[in-house]
């Protein structure tokens, strides 16, 4: 057993010239093998045939003020735990990234030790691996589209593209429109920025909600 403080040097990220994880003493202190899920006993599950567009982040890295790149994507456990959560409750998923290319996940994060995360990961790993394409959803959305929910996790990779989509934006303001639900946690809510005139060019659509500001490109 070492002696020595755990290190607070970020980690190099080899796949990427510049590019970082989280430390391993931020990943002792705030990563855990097991979740905390809770809770998830739903004796009266929905049985209707409405889905979840599950809208993941295909975004690896997200540049900081300092120029290195954070090595990110949608937290396993903002992911995967309220999705188990909506599987136990009786809705099956559809996922969605903005360029049809896989989900990339924060796998340093995954909680290894805990089978019921992982078990649901393992599910939807064609989906997540082989999602929908997010234009070709938008494409086919309309009053009769069977998604009663937009999900949008969490992770600091939804900072990177999420917020700069036109299709993004689409399928938001379609749920607002059509009184679906959009739920979302953590970092996730940067997606509302898609609603902003800079990027589709229409108002926000929260009414009584202060608009959030014009989204630039990210930097921290």
């Amino acid at each position: 057993m070492s002696i020595l403080p755990i290190s607070k040097a970020p980690q190099p990220d080899e796949a990427e010239f510049n590019a970082f994880f989280p430390s391993k003493f931020s990943l002792s202190q705030f990563t855990s093998a097991k979740s905390d899920l809770e809770g998830a006993d739903y004796p009266q599950p929905y049985t209707g045939t409405g889905r979840i567009l599950v809208i993941g982040t295909d975004e690896r890295y997200l540049k900081m003020e300092n120029g290195t790149l954070f090595s990110t994507g949608n937290h396993p456990v903002e992911t995967l735990v309220p999705m188990y959560h909506l599987h136990k409750a009786g809705f099956e998923f559809d996922i969605a990234t903005v360029s049809g290319n896989p989900v990339k996940f924060e796998f340093w994060a995954m909680p290894t030790d805990d089978e019921a995360i992982t078990g649901l990961h393992q599910a939807y790993l064609e989906q997540f691996q082989k999602p929908l394409k997010l234009s070709d959803v938008v494409g086919a959305l309309g009053p009769d589209s069977d998604y009663v929910a937009v999900f949008v996790p969490g992770g600091h990779g939804p900072l990177a593209g999420l917020p700069f989509s036109d299709e993004v934006g689409a399928v938001l303001r379609w749920a607002l429109d059509q009184d679906r639900h959009i739920i979302s946690i953590c970092h996730g809510p940067a997606a509302l920025l898609a609603c902003t005139p800079a990027v589709d060019g229409a108002a926000f659509p929260l009414p009584g909600t202060r608009s959030p500001p014009s989204p630039t490109h990210p930097t921290a």
